[in-house]
């Protein structure tokens, strides 16, 4: 009687199913925009870290966290506000010793400040609201170094793999693709 089911080991299952199989597959580059629903043909790396900069997680000051240290409502830190860092400026100002700089969401953080204390948790000293730096504020709580902080390539690092080969693009990969600056990909044909 002849066997009607013939089973193979895995590695020799494997190696019939390579047999009639090819590796290769053939791509095309495609803009980003038009990619949804492809399948990456290789991966994808990023080419740069994303922040890019150290920036600001609050609407706030720029200081050095140890200038704040012991800060409270009974007892606040006195910081003396010496700039303001405009969105989309660099940071090019070095702080002392319980100096501060104002920050803005999203915005770059000077090299030697290392914390952000939020506006909520200030009170400026005999100015008006509207007043421009340079002006003294009242810091009522501490920060920690890295409070309120994006570092650089907190997001994305440089050179990490954001989408593998074989990935099926969905929508939400196009918006992080762009965001690091990545306008083509190359696709399954």
């Amino acid at each position: 009687m002849p066997e009607f089911f013939n089973v193979l080991p895995p590695d020799a299952a494997r190696d019939l199913l390579y047999q009639h199989i090819t590796t290769i597959v053939e791509s095309e580059t495609v803009s980003t925009e038009g990619a949804t629903g492809r399948v990456t043909a290789v991966a994808i790396s990023s080419p740069q870290a994303l922040p890019s900069f150290r920036r600001s997680t609050m609407d706030g000051y720029a200081v050095r966290a140890a200038d704040t240290f012991g800060a409270s409502e009974g007892l606040p830190a006195m910081l003396a506000v010496v700039a303001e860092v405009e969105m989309g400026k660099p940071a090019a100002v070095d702080l002392d010793a319980y100096e501060a700089v104002v920050v803005h969401t999203g915005g770059m953080i000077p090299e030697t400040a290392d914390a952000v204390i939020q506006i909520e948790h200030t009170q400026k000293i005999g100015a008006g609201s509207d007043q421009q730096p340079p002006f003294e504020i009242e810091a009522f709580k501490a920060v920690a170094v890295g409070q309120n902080v994006l570092q650089v390539g907190e997001d994305v690092e440089l050179g990490e793999v954001v989408l593998p080969a074989g990935h099926y693009v969905r929508p939400q990969d196009i918006g992080g693709l762009l965001a690091l600056g990545i306008t083509t990909i190359d696709v399954v044909r």
